[in-house]
């Protein structure tokens, strides 16, 4: 079978092997998935760069580990590993099950067509893979296969950003950072849906009026327009109560400051690679809170109750078309190395898809 792979962290998409390998053995408690779809995320890049192995090595369980030799972990008690290539790239998708391991939770997904979430080594951008029967969720048939390849990444990390993590009320302002995003259109779609109101932040104009009909109550242009001020002039000099940035860089500084009083921001990305400014008083004056959120972080930290409720709201979101996504380009897998430079162009819309030769 075809499996798109690296060998060590590279900034050159060229470097992205398109390999023929086994096909893999589902262990207990697996499922092998024929693969159809999946999409180029912003983590898929990250682990494609090494991102996330070098903010590993600055955090203090990992302290003193900056050694490539040296295994870093994801969280202090030192289980869950980030791994070194090389490995399958590919971090979510859908796929058909196509055999499984021993166990209840695996057979019960024969023949099914699913939505799952894994990443290296056994990643989503092969033609076959094979990942825990906990990861991979049957889907309706009002869900396209389109949609399904981008069940877990966007939608998951959506709902709970705004759902569980900063709880936005309803008649509250919430801003939303890279708005012309799949998520940050989530974000739009979910303000309209529980009454919450949304200032999408986009660079230019290319999905401003899209962000409008889908109910956004208000989109600033920072290329034409100065962030802080129409924050002001929108929100009548209180300033906003809750944030969600991918960005970082100047842009996140910028997003602090227009924090109302006991405002919160929470940060999960950096599209912007430079790092953020933070003046301290910035915080201090509006007695403001940043937080950093990762998703495999906070769903390892929650009951399997709390996360089965979490799955059961967003599929039922997902059906409702609230995390609705338009796929700009569709590629082979021999073309990987095109797709990820479509992914990374700046300014991009739409999500970028590889499809499977199995498809």
């Amino acid at each position: 079978m075809k499996s798109a792979r690296i060998h060590a962290f590279t900034e050159n998409p060229e470097e992205i092997d398109v390999v023929d390998v086994a096909k893999p053995t589902p262990a207990a408690g697996q499922v092998r998935v024929r693969m159809l779809m999946s999409p180029v995320n912003p983590s898929d890049l990250n682990l494609l760069h090494g991102t996330y192995r070098q903010a590993l090595e600055r955090v203090v369980w990992n302290h003193g580990k900056n050694d490539p030799s040296q295994t870093v972990f994801y969280d202090p008690t030192l289980r869950n590993t980030c791994l070194m290539p090389p490995y399958a790239l590919g971090g979510e998708g859908v796929g058909i099950v196509d055999g499984t391991g021993s166990g209840f939770l695996a057979r019960r997904l024969l023949g099914k067509r699913v939505a799952l979430a894994s990443g290296p080594p056994n990643g989503t951008w092969q033609e076959y893979t094979v990942v825990d029967a906990k990861r991979a969720i049957a889907l309706p048939d009002a869900i396209s296969s389109e949609q399904g390849a981008m069940y877990f990444v966007n939608p998951i990390t959506a709902y709970v950003l705004i759902r569980e993590v900063l709880r936005v009320p309803r008649g509250r302002w919430l801003l939303v950072t890279a708005a012309g995003s799949a998520l940050g259109k989530s974000a739009a779609r979910l303000g309209k849906l529980y009454g919450f109101k949304t200032l999408c932040v986009v660079r230019g104009s290319a999905n401003t009026q899209e962000l409008r009909d889908m109910g956004a109550d208000a989109v600033v242009e920072t290329s034409n327009q100065n962030l802080q001020a129409e924050v002001f002039r929108i929100t009548q000099g209180k300033g906003v109560g809750y944030a969600i940035d991918c960005v970082g860089g100047e842009l996140a500084a910028d997003v602090l400051r227009c924090l109302g009083l006991d405002g919160h921001m929470v940060l999960y990305g950096t599209l912007d690679k430079n790092p953020m400014p933070l003046t301290v008083r910035d915080l201090m004056m509006p007695v403001a809170r940043v937080s950093g959120f990762l998703l495999p972080n906070w769903m390892a930290q929650q009951s399997p109750l709390k996360l089965l409720s979490v799955l059961r709201a967003v599929k039922k979101l997902t059906v409702q078309g609230v995390f609705e996504t338009e796929v700009a380009e569709v590629y082979t897998l021999d073309q990987v190395a095109d797709a990820v430079r479509a992914a990374s162009r700046p300014g991009r819309t739409g999500k970028v898809m590889l499809r499977m030769a199995s498809a």
